[in-house]
C-alpha cells in the first residue's frame, strides 16, 4: 500500500514485537495500555500453525461448500455505507485451485467470516487463543483465506482483536482512536464495525491511496507465525501481501461493555430489525453489482 504523504507531523511506526513469557499477567494490563503489540513465536504447539495450509484444506475439506465474496464498501448518497459486489458458493478445492491460477480471467475472491467455523466446528480446536487467558465468553472468531491483493478498507471494530497469521503475510496500517473525528466515521448497518468515509468507493477505497492522504500511526507487515493484538477502537486497513490463511479472535470485557453498551445496544437492536426486513443472501447483506 502507498505511503505517499500529505502530512508531515506523523511518522508511521512499527508496534513492539515481543514474546509472551507470563501471558496471564501480561493480559491483565493489556486494556490499560491500549497500544497494538505483535506477539512473536506466539503459536507454538497450535495445530493450526503446524498443519493449516492451502493443500491441507483441500485434502481435508475439499468438498465442503464455502461462501466466497467479491465485496467492497461503498458510499451511498444518503451518507451511509453499503456493501456492493457479489458472493458465490464454491467447494474448498475449487476455491484453493482458483488461488493457484495466476493471471486468470477472474481475480479470486475472499473466503472470510465465521461460516467455516460453523460448518467445521472442529477447527476451533486447532487454535489456542484460550492460552492467552481470553475467556470463551463474549467472543467471536473469523476465518480468513485470500489471495495476494485482498484489501480491507479503513474501519475499526468495537472489540479487542487478536489476529493470527498461519500462512502468508499481511500489511497493516493503523490509526489511533484519538483520530476518530478526522477519519469521519460512517454509518454501517453492521453494528460491530465502523467505516471511514475517506476510504469508501467510488472515490476512495484503493490500497495504494491513503484515505484523504492521512498517514497512519503504524505501518508494518504481520508475518506468518505472528499474532497482532489490536485494542478496541483502533482504525485499520489490511492488504494481503501474499496468499494468506489467518484467523482472529474478538472479545469484549464487562468493563468495556459497561462503557460502550449504552451506545452499542440500541445499534444492535436497530440492525436486527433491519435484517429481518431485508433479503439476505448467503448470510451477507449486499447489493449485487
Amino acid at each position: 500500500m502507498s505511503t505517499a504523504t500529505v502530512q508531515k507531523d506523523v511518522v508511521p511506526q512499527v508496534p513492539e514485537r515481543m514474546a509472551l513469557d507470563n501471558r496471564r499477567a501480561f493480559y491483565e494490563g493489556l486494556e490499560a495500555n491500549n497500544k497494538p503489540i505483535i506477539f512473536t513465536d506466539a503459536m507454538k504447539g497450535w495445530p493450526a500453525a503446524e498443519r493449516w495450509s492451502f493443500d491441507w484444506f483441500t485434502q481435508q475439506y475439499g468438498d465442503v461448500s464455502v461462501p466466497v465474496e467479491w465485496l467492497r464498501y461503498n458510499a451511498r448518497p444518503a451518507g451511509d455505507v453499503e456493501r456492493v459486489g457479489r458472493v458465490r458458493k464454491m467447494t474448498m478445492k475449487d476455491y484453493v485451485a482458483s488461488l493457484k491460477v495466476k493471471d486468470g480471467d477472474e481475480t479470486p475472491g475472499y473466503l472470510i467470516g465465521n461460516d467455516l467455523f460453523r460448518t467445521l466446528p472442529a477447527l476451533h480446536r486447532d487454535v489456542r487463543f484460550d492460552e492467552y487467558a481470553v475467556q470463551r465468553r463474549l467472543t467471536e472468531q473469523l476465518f480468513f483465506m485470500g489471495p495476494k491483493g485482498t484489501f480491507t478498507q479503513l474501519h475499526f471494530d468495537r472489540a479487542h482483536n487478536l489476529h493470527a497469521v498461519m500462512v502468508g503475510r499481511k500489511q497493516w496500517q493503523l490509526y489511533a482512536p484519538s483520530r476518530d473525528m478526522e477519519l469521519k466515521p460512517a454509518k454501517l448497518s453492521h453494528p460491530w464495525s465502523v467505516m471511514s468515509s475517506h476510504d469508501l468507493t467510488p472515490h476512495g477505497g484503493q490500497p495504494d491511496q491513503l484515505p484523504a492522504g492521512k498517514l497512519p500511526d503504524y505501518d508494518f507487515v504481520l508475518e506468518a507465525g505472528e499474532i497482532l493484538y489490536l485494542p478496541y477502537g483502533w482504525w485499520h486497513r489490511v492488504y494481503t501481501v501474499e496468499d494468506a490463511i489467518a484467523t482472529n479472535y474478538w472479545w469484549w470485557t464487562w468493563s468495556m461493555l459497561a462503557r460502550i453498551g449504552p451506545r452499542l445496544i440500541p445499534s444492535i437492536a436497530v440492525s436486527a430489525v433491519k435484517k429481518m426486513r431485508k433479503q439476505q443472501t448467503l448470510g451477507r447483506e449486499f447489493r449485487e453489482q
